[in-house]
């Protein structure tokens, strides 16, 4: 018996044993899977950041539509004042003939964003000689040197400062540091008018205003264009690019430019708009109809034989335009070419705008990242409202704040509760045009919900404000989404109301609806 305790006493320590190496390998495994989270945080930092509206919304606007999609927001008439005012601003640039800003205006940037507050790309600060080299190279005692028109030939930036390098302020406080730039005035579409009214000594930046902005642009980016080459483009009928990333190139395939959603360009003359399925037995229409089956080959980027070329427009027959784009020579002029896209983007301005034309717009570019002042080919909030605005003949200004104030009836919310400013905005917005002001934010109304009375906001939100023992922080949106008037109420460190306190207007009808 002595004998079988003293066995079974070994066992049971061998078992205690083998037990705590299980342990000890289990929290081994457990200590490396710690270890790889810790390297590659990116669900901690999703659920640090999650927003519930983004989760529990739908983020396809057609889903906010009602039985009143299909109708119009604007009559004709006023869509017509409307578009005689975008093309007005639209092409003023070309018909200055010196700078509309005064030397303290152009050079604005140099007292607004001195060396001992900036901080640069490797988050150190500016240094005084690096800020005064680059306040040098603006030249501004020659200022204006230049009085020349010009056009874009890509997609670019107009800088505060002639420079790509960044201006952040201190990025240790809430909302600064990336991505706010503060040398970043705003992006501009390729095709935008130009007036240059002067150069950095190098010669690499040119300083440009146009309808809604100024700064300063590489020259690479801009040509300049000649009297006949602006009658040209003016005369021509305006197109309006309805889905991002549009490949402009020739009908032989050589690229040109890429077009977004905002961007604006004149048809082509004596080209486009014939059904690639339509085929002519003479021997002109033959003719056509290869010249036809380049410019699809070109855009498909994909090569045909006849057979192949006649199946494929027989089941499925699209339409193109050719759109007039620019491109810059050697000698730094314009030259313009016919650049064919398919009808569904890029579409005559005006087009109709109906709650449903705008929701089937902004699919496009719901959920694009947040790009401050267009920064990265994205948009930030007011140039979101812009481009959408664009295609239905609505000429908007760049910054929320004037966004939210120009129209035909803006309805003040300071000083009401935020159940009295939920109320104005049901009983007075127009869903898909009505646009909401908050203090350096805007967004498209999008309708409400019956039950609950709650408001639906088309926005570029960078983030919600977060405050933990008076901490404040941001929960990180960072794209084009839709959300109630709430956003992140549901999280402990977001204020009750908070959204709703820097709400500041209500602007019914948007747009320019006098000419200039």
């Amino acid at each position: 018996m002595a004998e079988l305790v003293r066995n079974l006493r070994k066992c049971h320590k061998g078992l205690r044993l083998a037990f705590a190496l299980v342990v000890l390998m289990a929290t081994c495994v457990s200590l490396a899977a710690c270890s790889k989270t810790g390297r590659y945080p990116v669900w901690e930092y999703n659920r640090q950041n999650n927003v519930a509206d983004l989760e529990n919304l739908s983020q396809n606007p057609s889903d906010y539509l009602t039985h009143s999609a299909h109708t119009p927001v604007m009559t004709l008439a006023e869509q017509a004042v409307q578009f005689s005012a975008l093309k007005t601003y639209h092409y003023a640039p070309w018909r200055q003939t010196k700078p509309s800003l005064s030397k303290e205006d152009a050079f604005w940037g140099n007292s607004a964003y001195p060396y001992g507050l900036g901080y640069a790309e490797n988050l150190l600060p500016w240094t005084e000689a690096a800020m005064s080299r680059l306040v040098d190279s603006q030249s501004m005692e020659t200022y204006p040197s230049m009085a020349r028109h010009a056009i874009t030939v890509r997609t670019s930036s107009l800088r505060v400062l002639p420079t790509v390098k960044p201006y952040f302020f201190n990025p240790a406080l809430p909302g600064e540091g990336f991505p706010f730039d503060y040398y970043q005035n705003s992006s501009v579409h390729a095709g935008t008018p130009l007036f240059i009214s002067h150069a950095s000594i190098s010669g690499e930046w040119l300083y440009a205003e146009t309808a809604y902005a100024s700064g300063w642009i590489l020259a690479n980016d801009v040509a300049f264009v000649t009297k006949e080459q602006e009658q040209l483009v003016m005369s021509g009928t305006l197109y309006a690019i309805m889905c991002d990333n549009v490949t402009l190139q020739t009908a032989e395939g050589q690229y040109l430019s890429t077009g977004f959603v905002g961007g604006v360009f004149s048809k082509a003359p004596k080209s486009g708009g014939e059904s690639v399925s339509a085929v002519a037995g003479s021997a002109e229409g033959e003719k056509k109809a290869r010249t036809k089956k380049d410019v699809v080959e070109s855009m498909t980027q994909h090569k045909h034989d006849d057979m192949q070329y006649k199946m494929i427009s027989a089941m499925e027959p699209r339409s193109y335009v050719s759109l007039l784009v620019p491109a810059r020579n050697s000698l730094g002029q314009a030259e313009f070419f016919s650049a064919p896209v398919w009808t569904e983007q890029a579409a005559e301005i005006p087009a109709p705008l109906t709650p449903r034309a705008m929701a089937e717009l902004a699919k496009h570019i719901i959920g694009q990242r947040y790009g401050w002042g267009g920064l990265y080919l994205d948009r930030d909030c007011s140039s979101t409202i812009r481009d959408l605005f664009m295609a239905f003949g609505v000429w908007l200004p760049r910054n929320s704040g004037p966004q939210a104030e120009r129209g035909k009836k803006v309805i003040s919310l300071k000083g009401l509760t935020a159940s009295e400013k939920r109320d104005v905005i049901i009983e007075n917005g127009i869903p898909f045009f009505s646009l909401i002001g908050l203090r350096g934010h805007i967004g498209l109304y999008l309708g409400y919900e019956p039950v609950t009375n709650m408001p639906f906001m088309l926005h570029d939100l960078w983030g919600v404000r977060t405050f933990n023992a008076d901490r404040e922080s941001r929960a990180i949106v960072g794209r084009i989404s839709i959300t109630t008037l709430r956003p992140g109420e549901e999280r402990r460190d977001v204020k009750k109301d908070y959204f709703y306190s820097r709400i500041l207007k209500l602007q019914i009808k948007p747009g320019m609806w006098e000419n200039k």
